[in-house]
């Protein structure tokens, strides 16, 4: 599957930079391999159209803002964040701007410290993430970077637990410990969770960032959620009483390219030396998952039969069925073997007589 393929995909809200990073500047964003582009008004307002001015096509993204109207750097004309042209500079002052004279203007919000953006008409809101605004946890943005690799691909390694122990044996994980200890999983719907427990070693480093005391190995259990298709929640638990969350969006850049984001909150308060060293250790196990990923070819099966699966995988297998749901409606392709052809030999050609 390529998720260009999937009309569902674009009913969906995606985030596409931090709300920081989109103040006195335009902000050229690209989802679902089109361009867009995010400005903020004088107000505050956020404004998110296609990257093209409806004159002639230049890259708004290329203007500037003023009083908080998006300026196209080709001609001059300005737009309000609602899409409406608000100057024409080589129009007669007492000539009406044309109404048609505006751009074509996405869903755009805030929230979690996000700029979020949905292109279709939404199914769903932006995802409730309850502890990313609860007053008893700290939150804690990570990284928002782009990986070359698919955004099915990024949700699919954060659903599988199985991959910690050998992916990142230099960090977290152990490959003397790939067995889990409990695992159940439960679906409704296109929400997907699991709850496993699994044996950590007890590094330096988790000793830091947990407060965790001894040697060998710790019991964690981790409470996964799939919220959205391409978001993703893992609520670890300690046997101290911490809490650890973890929230990872990905972004459909286009069919082989993601932007990345992992934002974490936690119930024990950290202060700002212990924060430094939690996001350096979540950064260094983010980038064994992008250096994987990375030489993974994009395209993802959604045919069960297409990869071999184990007992660990059912996360995984169900995530398959959910996007072959989605798949399927408004789509003329179908997950059914057509999935398999890009893993497939391709046929040898007949012999012509």
């Amino acid at each position: 599957m390529l998720v260009s393929e999937v009309p569902a995909f674009r009913e969906f809200w995606y985030p596409v930079a931090y709300s920081m990073d989109v103040q006195d500047k335009p902000c050229a964003v690209r989802l679902l391999g089109d361009d867009y582009v995010v400005w903020r008004g004088s107000d505050g307002v956020l404004g998110c159209a296609v990257d093209e001015c409806p004159h002639r096509a230049a890259r708004l993204s290329q203007g500037w803002l003023d009083d908080g109207s998006l300026v196209c750097p080709y001609h001059g004309w300005a737009f309000n964040t609602s899409g409406a042209c608000t100057r024409i500079p080589q129009q007669d002052d007492d000539m009406p701007i044309p109404p048609r004279a505006r751009t074509l203007s996405v869903l755009v919000a805030e929230r979690y410290g996000l700029v979020w953006v949905c292109v279709g008409m939404p199914r769903a809101d932006i995802p409730e993430l309850p502890e990313a605004e609860d007053p008893s946890f700290s939150v804690m943005h990570e990284l928002m970077e782009v990986w070359t690799t698919s955004a099915p691909r990024v949700i699919d390694n954060a659903l599988d637990l199985a991959h910690v122990a050998w992916t990142h044996r230099n960090t977290v994980g152990d490959t003397s410990a790939s067995k889990f200890l409990s695992f159940d999983i439960n679906r409704d719907g296109h929400r997907l969770t699991s709850r496993v427990s699994y044996k950590a070693r007890l590094s330096e480093a988790l000793k830091a960032n947990t407060g965790l005391t001894g040697e060998g190995f710790t019991v964690r259990v981790t409470n996964n959620e799939l919220v959205q298709p391409f978001v993703y929640k893992d609520v670890m638990e300690y046997e101290n009483g911490l809490r650890h969350v973890l929230f990872k969006t990905a972004t459909p850049v286009d069919d082989d390219r993601t932007l990345f984001c992992q934002f974490i909150a936690r119930n024990d308060n950290p202060d700002d030396e212990k924060r430094a060293g939690i996001i350096a250790l979540d950064r260094r196990i983010q980038h064994e998952d992008r250096e994987l990923l990375s030489h993974i070819r994009p395209e993802f099966p959604l045919d069960t039969r297409t990869e071999m699966h184990s007992k660990a995988d059912r996360m995984t297998v169900e995530y398959r069925k959910i996007l072959a749901e989605l798949a399927r409606e408004n789509s003329s392709v179908t997950p059914d073997a057509e999935w398999a052809r890009p893993f497939l030999r391709k046929p040898k050609p007949e012999a012509v007589d």
